[in-house]
């Protein structure tokens, strides 16, 4: 049994079943039911490389409306892409017939490839991409000529980027759509009477809200050229840029070295721990120059205010710096003050710029009135020096209170001027 059922597999695998096809005779033609016939009768001689016109001098109208999907923007590159579905018609004089010939047809579906398309070109395109204009898709066409298609369209251009006020800036980037080679006269683009520019489905890309879109149709007329005219249309974008993330990573961090430097002004002077805040300070600028520096744009056609900020808040802090350091060889005096010195001490105390002096160095480790020596000093000498080291610390006080209102000033202008708000 075994032997016969080995046999058996081996008569299989040699041969075969074979199915049985009816061989099909070459001289039957299908029969073709009405729409076929139709697209036969309406393809047939049909040129797609001339413009559908019976007369050379006519105009094909082409009207555009754009349903926009997707917007991304690269404010480095300097690059915007725009994702949308553009619908095109156009009447084609070559692709009519009469209903009631055809079943009562009126509409059929045909390749975009086999009929004449416009070449819609943008004139601002990414040169580094292949800037195609041809479209790939199945058109809807009418009885009396009316082609309409609607490709999926991609098309990248050149957007200028102002980023002054970075990271609230808004983007106004526009796109340029027309015919490369024909004239106005030979096919004219306009926009669909009713809604041109279609949002129902559009999506925010990535870091950028979509505020507005305008559309405006520019004539082309040109000196060089006033028998013939290149007409264009005109898209204008406009995008503001989701600040959440930039504005914690940059503008919160510009206040806290701000407060950093305010705060030191408030220490004293006879230790080092305001001149040790202050160079922190100063470091912290270099460090949060340096983390900016990665997303903050730093070509473009304007530099982004807040840097001009983090720049002067630097020369602000430095100057900071050499001012404690006056302060400290004022303190440790021992000459006496000049007469002018007094002078304005004494204006100071007697007027009302006593309210505005609000800062009060101890003395109390002052060398001036210590006795570092086992010398026998005379309560005079102690009476003398104590108050050569008061003169010198009551205009220490004047300075930097001086210094303190002139540095918040500076900040509160600078504030005002180069940190960006949102709008």
């Amino acid at each position: 049994m075994a032997t016969y059922s080995a046999w058996l597999v081996i008569l299989l695998v040699s041969y075969p079943p074979r199915l049985i096809v009816a061989e099909c005779d070459p001289n039957r033609t299908p029969e073709l039911h009405d729409e076929a016939k139709l697209h036969q009768d309406v393809l047939c001689a049909y040129n797609s490389n001339y413009r559908p016109v019976k007369d050379h001098k006519s105009t094909v109208t082409v009207k555009i409306r754009f349903a926009l999907k997707y917007i991304s923007f690269d404010s480095l590159e300097e690059t915007f892409n725009l994702h949308s579905w553009v619908a095109m018609s156009w009447k084609d004089e070559f692709l009519t017939w009469t209903p009631s010939d055809y079943g009562g047809i009126k509409e059929i579906q045909v390749e975009s490839h086999e009929i004449w398309t416009p070449r819609m070109a943008l004139f601002n395109a990414d040169a580094s991409l292949y800037p195609s204009d041809s479209i790939y898709t199945t058109c809807l066409l009418d009885s009396d000529g009316t082609v309409t298609c609607v490709p999926h369209m991609v098309h990248s251009g050149i957007c200028r980027t102002s980023l002054r006020r970075w990271p609230y800036d808004v983007q106004n980037c526009s796109f340029y759509f027309g015919s490369w080679m024909h004239t106005g006269q030979q096919v004219n683009f306009t926009f669909y009477n009713t809604r041109p520019i279609v949002l129902d489905d559009y999506q925010n890309g990535p870091g950028w809200k979509l505020l507005n879109v305008t559309n405006e149709f520019l004539p082309g007329a040109y000196t060089c050229c006033p028998n013939s005219s290149y007409p264009m249309l005109k898209y204008t974008f406009m995008m503001k840029r989701e600040a959440g993330g930039p504005a914690a990573i940059v503008v919160i961090p510009s206040m806290v070295i701000v407060l950093l430097t305010l705060i030191s002004q408030f220490l004293d002077i006879k230790d080092y721990t305001r001149l040790f805040l202050i160079c922190f300070s100063l470091f912290g600028h270099f460090m949060f120059l340096t983390e900016i520096g990665y997303d903050i744009p730093k070509h473009s056609s304007d530099t982004p205010i807040i840097l001009l900020f983090v720049r002067d808040s630097m020369l602000v802090t430095l100057t900071s710096i050499f001012v404690t350091l006056l302060l400290m060889s004022l303190r440790k005096r021992v000459v006496p003050a000049p007469t002018w010195v007094v002078s304005l001490n004494r204006v100071v105390n007697s007027g009302p710029g006593k309210y505005v002096v609000f800062t009060e160095f101890d003395p109390s480790e002052s060398n001036d009135i210590k006795v570092l020596t086992g010398e026998s000093v005379s309560d005079a000498n102690i009476d003398e020096k104590a108050r050569i080291s008061a003169d010198w610390l009551q205009f220490a006080n004047v300075l930097n209170s001086f210094v303190f209102i002139v540095t918040f000033i500076v900040y509160f202008i600078l504030v005002c001027v180069y940190i960006p708000k949102d709008d």
